[in-house]
């Protein structure tokens, strides 16, 4: 008679888990700009903004080997969808939906095998040149947000920062704009929410942007209208880095 409650109460240990797992779990920040979509995020190794199809791009926080793994289901399906049918029914709703949701799902719900520990923000331009955008979780649960988006490991700064990228004008402007505001929320988010705790002093993390950028890795990819090949991902360039930290007054 008590096995469903037995059941719902694993489960919610499982978030609590997962989410205690994940709670460090730098930003990334995704946002639309003049001619495309931006992704952005700091991390002491590379492994958080990825390519997955032609118009299509990833950031994700969490275990290496979850991202990892995630990342390769997303480009299979993606590929598969666009071999069986077309390229133009290759769209994030359709992977989500009918790709990787359910297997996250089944995955987190069967209670014994480990959960994925990661979150997913993924960014879209369709065939009418719009930027889209999809935030994940690790129980397979998605949401599309059309203003830009934001994952983290404490629910509070992810809330913050979504609140921020929403009154913002950020589609309004051109991308070195765009890179400069979404840098200085990572740092506004980074102080407001800096952990209070005793060990915090013991931390090697950046407090600053200007920390950020000698002790981390920027990881940073656009999804650009503005050029005519096929595949419209590009990093950002070292260049448009260098821009930047001028931007920020960090050069």
């Amino acid at each position: 008679m008590d096995e469903p409650f037995r059941w719902m109460e694993a489960i919610a240990t499982r978030h609590s888990y997962v989410q205690d797992k994940i709670k460090k779990g730098q930003p990334v920040i995704g946002v639309p700009y003049k001619d495309g979509a931006l992704l952005l995020g700091f991390a002491p190794q590379p492994g958080k903004v990825f390519e997955i199809y032609d118009r299509i791009a990833l950031g994700a926080l969490g275990h290496p080997a979850d991202v990892e793994k995630l990342r390769m289901v997303l480009l299979d399906t993606a590929h598969l969808e666009g071999f069986n049918r077309s390229e133009k029914d290759v769209t994030l709703a359709r992977i989500l939906q009918f790709g990787i949701a359910p297997g996250m799902k089944q995955n987190f719900e069967e209670i014994a095998r480990a959960p994925y520990l990661v979150q997913l923000l993924l960014a879209e331009i369709d065939f009418n040149g719009h930027s889209l955008f999809f935030r994940m979780n690790y129980d397979g649960h998605w949401e599309m947000l059309k203003n830009g988006a934001a994952i983290a490991g404490d629910p509070k700064v992810m809330e913050w920062l979504q609140e921020k990228i929403e009154s913002a004008a950020f589609a309004d402007w051109p991308l070195e704009k765009a890179l400069v505001e979404s840098c200085k929320l990572w740092e506004e988010a980074k102080k407001k929410f800096a952990d209070k705790e005793e060990d915090s002093a013991k931390s090697d993390g950046p407090a600053n942007l200007k920390e950020a950028f000698e002790k981390w890795v920027l990881e940073a990819a656009v999804l650009s209208n503005a050029t005519s090949k096929k595949s419209i991902y590009r990093p950002v360039s070292q260049d448009e880095i260098k821009q930047l930290k001028s931007g920020l007054s960090l050069a």
